[in-house]
């Protein structure tokens, strides 16, 4: 509705119950398409409940606590800690001391610290303090602090001078009267994530990292502080959680996902099953584990594992389903019919990409839209669907740069953000051109947030570059279109350093620059509609503001929407269904202007 409640349910301990989401019981009255919600934790003993928040939909996240023993009416959030960005928290084993990374500025540099709360009461007096906080050689960034099982040590990550792809662990002894850093992942390795796990295995610290090509589980001993590589995966690692029985890890490429429960000493392989979706691992406790499957034919299916030990000794895995829309309403959300298909891109490389065709066509030649940034995911989105839903025929390609094809593939536009990226929409739209038999202007591009901003950039594109493609039109949302101005704005220049490169270098500075689209708006021929959250922190409002103005003093065909109080994302169904009728309006009236030229 145009209220979004966060509920509660019980999980069935056995057997094959299903949870009935309809009846869940409401955890508060907070209206969150109102604000922002990362994560929670129940804090059992207190019959409080802790999230990570913000108070308005710009992604100043802070810690937050509902006191779930008050009446419904009185459980609205309460603030707890008032740092200008909260990266994560963390609770103790004996659930009386929260650690979290709370970050001061709004600009970059930023300075982070490691701090203590105390849980059971964090607003008395210097309940808050201070343990260590980050260096520019040593920067704390987004991970869930993780206590050792007794309290002495915390484990949480840091980027080495700032720099995404090398992501360490790092150690600090609560011990010492001047704490300090030690870094238990190799700093020589290149990864672009190390996370631990819930839960110790007696001296075993477990984490998933890429160290290698796809991700794979660690085992580091707090004794020995050596580390063991438990498995060798050779598709991306989707997740993992630790239970009694042994790690549920979950790995998967665009075809399908595997289920493994590996041995924590030994890192045996204990058992297997296989999914057709994409597979989440959310959760693991005591001899179960929670996780959840979509595709781009499947909304969305959570499940429960279960570990027994059969009559001959073997593990035996049952798997119960929590949760699963009704087959009707599934059907109708379900608008596309999918097929995967390989695209050869300019330079030979050959791109996954899934076609998603309308169930029921529009009469006439097709009209396709081309994703231009976060494509090629083996999900169900809400904007596929509604496009599908409209007639619209979906391409949604991996362009290099995406995640699930390993670490080559993604790192392939490094400090090349607007470049060979752009060059592969380009190839997609000729193909797509070709297979639905249709000219370039029936032909769309979209995306947000970094798609947003390949939008613009696809629109942009020197014309005279012998790669270009003249998209029909385009739609680009909560995006960027000054890389510098994004820079110095954003909440995450660690990301534009990795992508685009360093504007205080000078050769750097000056390809960001070229590659800005609201200094290329000249260039601008077919029509591109921008919409943007007026509260957005992670793509500040101020870029899709520059462009559309720019636009619109040089003539061009730009129609531009801010919705207000809203952030990276747009929410609630009335202001949904507004962007949507404003994004058909947009289509239509292109669509209706290119016919009658044609008379």
């Amino acid at each position: 509705g145009e209220r979004y409640e966060l509920r509660m349910a019980a999980i069935p301990s056995a057997g094959t119950s299903t949870i009935d989401l309809a009846s869940a019981e409401p955890v508060s009255k907070a209206d969150w398409s109102q604000r922002s919600l990362w994560s929670v934790h129940q804090q059992k003993a207190s019959d409080m409940l802790w999230l990570h928040a913000d108070a308005r939909n710009d992604e100043q996240m802070n810690l937050w606590r509902i006191d779930l023993g008050k009446p419904l009416d009185e459980r609205m959030p309460e603030q707890l800690t008032f740092a200008d960005y909260v990266y994560g928290f963390g609770f103790s084993e004996d659930a009386q001391t929260v650690a979290y990374l709370a970050r001061s500025g709004q600009q970059a540099p930023y300075r982070t610290c490691l701090r203590l709360l105390d849980a059971s009461d964090p607003k008395r007096d210097k309940a808050d303090r201070e343990v260590v906080c980050d260096s520019p050689e040593l920067r704390f960034t987004w991970s869930e602090p993780h206590f050792s099982s007794d309290g002495r040590h915390l484990y949480f990550n840091a980027q080495v001078d700032d720099d995404r792809n090398r992501v360490q662990i790092v150690e600090v002894d609560l011990r010492s009267e001047v704490p300090k850093l030690a870094t238990i992942t190799d700093p020589k390795r290149p990864r672009t994530f190390a996370n631990p796990l819930e839960g110790w295995y007696g001296e075993w610290l477990l984490y998933t990292a890429d160290d290698q090509e796809f991700g794979d589980l660690y085992a580091w001993s707090s004794k020995t502080r050596k580390t063991r590589k438990l498995t060798d995966l050779h598709e991306e690692l989707l997740g993992a959680a630790a239970t009694d029985r042994g790690i549920l890890l979950a790995h998967g490429t665009p075809a399908g996902s595997t289920l493994e429960l590996i041995d924590p000493k030994a890192g045996k392989l204990l058992g297997s099953a296989s999914a057709a979706g994409h597979v989440a691992i959310l959760d693991g406790h005591g001899d179960r584990a929670i996780w959840s499957q979509e595709s781009p034919t499947q909304v969305f299916e959570l499940s429960q594992a279960r570990f027994s030990s059969a009559a001959d000794g073997s593990l035996d895995m049952q798997t119960d389903r929590l949760v699963a829309l009704a087959p009707e309403l599934e059907q109708a959300l379900v608008r596309c019919q999918a097929e995967r298909v390989e695209i050869p891109t300019f330079d030979g490389l050959k791109l996954h990409a899934f076609l998603l065709a309308p169930r029921e066509p529009l009469a006439g030649p097709p009209i396709a839209m081309v994703r231009s940034f976060y494509g090629g995911e083996n999900v169900w989105t809400d904007y596929d669907q509604i496009l599908c839903a409209a007639g619209i025929t979906v391409v949604s390609p991996a362009v290099r740069g995406s995640s699930g094809f390993g670490k080559q593939f993604q790192a392939l536009n490094d400090r090349d953000l607007g470049g060979k990226e752009i060059l592969d929409l380009f190839a997609v739209a000729r193909w797509t051109a070709q297979r639905l038999a249709i000219g370039h202007e029936r032909i769309g591009v979209y995306g947000r947030s970094h798609g947003g901003y390949a939008t613009m950039r696809a629109l942009t594109y020197p014309h005279d570059d012998a790669n270009f493609y003249a998209f029909g039109f385009g739609l680009a949302e909560a995006g960027f279109s000054d890389i510098v101005a994004f820079f110095h704005a954003t909440n995450i220049p660690d990301w534009v350093v990795l992508e685009a490169g360093d504007p205080n270098v000078p050769a750097d500075l000056a390809q960001l620059v070229e590659r800005s689209p609201v200094n290329h708006v000249e260039r601008l021929d077919a029509p591109i509609f921008l919409l943007h959250g007026g509260n957005d922190w992670r793509v500040p409002v101020e870029g899709s503001r520059a462009f559309a103005e720019q636009a619109t003093k040089l003539g061009k065909p730009v129609t531009y929407l801010e919705v207000a109080g809203q952030g990276h994302r747009v929410e609630g169904d009335a202001r949904i269904v507004e962007t949507w009728q404003a994004r058909f309006d947009f289509i239509e009236r292109v669509l209706a202007d290119r016919d009658a030229d044609a008379k």
